[in-house]
């Protein structure tokens, strides 16, 4: 999940950074409140992700197979909670991406690409979309898995094929990320005063900030 969702980052920050004149102040301030969006719904996935992967590793499966029933219920209810709320974001991604017209840094030629890397067009083994599609399943669809069932999925997430978690791989993408995260910030941050900067970052921040049950 982290490279896939770093390879949309350096693409959106391409996009941001190619495009130069607005229309109108509206026009600025609401494609700047969309990338503000996409930043808050990427970092909580990263910061999430991260702790995820830290509790799991490095083989969720077998580290909930050897803990005792009650361990591993708690552990699996942690373990979901995460789970559920990424799937919910990559499901935010995607929308904030195509689905709203202010968006208008991203070319149709731009969007093309990231629809590629997002993974709706090409065949891959490991892609965002899929990723997003299993975690936003499980999260729109709860089942009655097993136990093991349910810790695979945090593999899912990573992106593993596996059971087991490529913890030296993992951390060098999420730090690659992060970094690719500041930079689309540093980008955005750019477009606008630092008062409007101020009032847009916290609106973007609430209108994103996950809550149970949503």
């Amino acid at each position: 999940m982290f490279a896939q969702i770093k390879s949309v980052v350096d693409l959106i920050r391409s996009g941001v950074m190619d495009f130069r004149n607005f229309k109108n102040d509206k026009e600025r301030s609401d494609a700047v409140l969309d990338l503000l969006r996409v930043y808050f719904i990427l970092k909580d996935c990263v910061d999430d992700g991260e702790k995820l992967v830290a509790d799991a590793e490095p083989d969720p499966v077998e580290k909930i197979s050897s803990m005792n029933p009650d361990d591993a219920i708690a552990t699996l209810r942690r373990w979901d909670a995460t789970i559920r709320k990424q799937g919910v974001r990559l499901y935010q991604l995607q929308l904030a991406i195509f689905g709203q017209h202010h968006l208008t840094v991203i070319n149709p030629e731009l969007q093309e690409r990231v629809s590629e890397v997002i993974g709706y067009k090409i065949d891959r083994t490991v892609t965002l979309h899929g990723i997003g599609s299993a975690l936003y399943f499980r999260a729109a669809f709860p089942t009655e898995n097993t136990k093991e069932e349910k810790a695979r999925y945090v593999a899912v997430m990573a992106g593993e094929k596996g059971d087991s978690l490529n913890m030296p791989r993992i951390r060098e993408e999420i730090t690659l990320l992060r970094d690719s995260l500041n930079q689309y910030r540093i980008v955005v941050e750019r477009l606008v005063s630092d008062a409007e900067l101020l009032q847009l970052s916290q609106r973007a921040r609430n209108e994103t900030r996950f809550e149970e049950g949503a």
